[in-house]
């Protein structure tokens, strides 16, 4: 028996929006996990120009009439994934393989308690401390609260500091008349006097 991961994730940032599990591949769990990531990052407020699409699979939940009435009536595209073509949307298949390798995945669960309790504790995890390669090395709520660029612009004034100090100090510390007394010492002559 399976357990099934359904997660809303923000493309741009990465974040974890909503989620949840389930013991079946449902149309009601897929309309739970959408109004409660509607309703979390207050989407239905936005003007329906502003409303982002959604792209998901071609399983059945994904495909069901109340689903699509949701995306109708909110004015919200849909769009499906090709099949077999798990490339079509690599950041949401790249966010299950992160989940996979994490150091405390168990790899199996005890039940739906169990899993539950351990998403909870990686998915925060996962959106508040995980620097994530695909936006700079921010965590995804950094990124979804607007914050990537300045972080960024942030680190790169400290580096660039930090470059303009180290070429001074090296300038200012080394001369040539500080050399060793016989000149250059070459590797070869280090082998033979070992």
């Amino acid at each position: 028996m399976f357990l099934y991961l359904y997660l809303l994730l923000d493309e741009y940032s990465r974040k974890a929006i909503h989620w949840l599990i389930s013991w079946r591949q449902r149309a009601e769990d897929a309309q739970q996990l959408l109004e409660g990531g509607l309703l979390a990052e207050n989407i239905l407020d936005c003007p329906e120009e502003q409303r982002p699409e959604i792209i998901n699979d071609r399983g059945r939940q994904m495909k069901a009439r109340s689903i699509k009435t949701i995306f109708e009536l909110h004015g919200m595209p849909q769009l499906f994934a090709r099949p077999r073509t798990p490339n079509d949307n690599p950041f949401i298949e790249s966010a299950f393989g992160t989940a996979k390798r994490a150091p405390g995945y168990p790899g199996r669960f005890l039940d739906l308690d169990d899993s539950v309790r351990y998403f909870e504790q990686y998915f925060q995890w996962y959106n508040t401390e995980h620097l994530h390669s695909g936006i700079d090395y921010v965590t995804p709520e950094q990124c979804h609260l607007g914050l990537r660029d300045q972080i960024v612009s942030e680190r790169k004034a400290k580096l660039d500091k930090q470059r303009r100090l180290r070429k001074q100090v090296n300038r200012r510390n080394w001369e040539p008349s500080q050399s060793l007394s016989g000149g250059f010492i070459s590797l070869s002559t280090l082998r033979h006097v070992a």
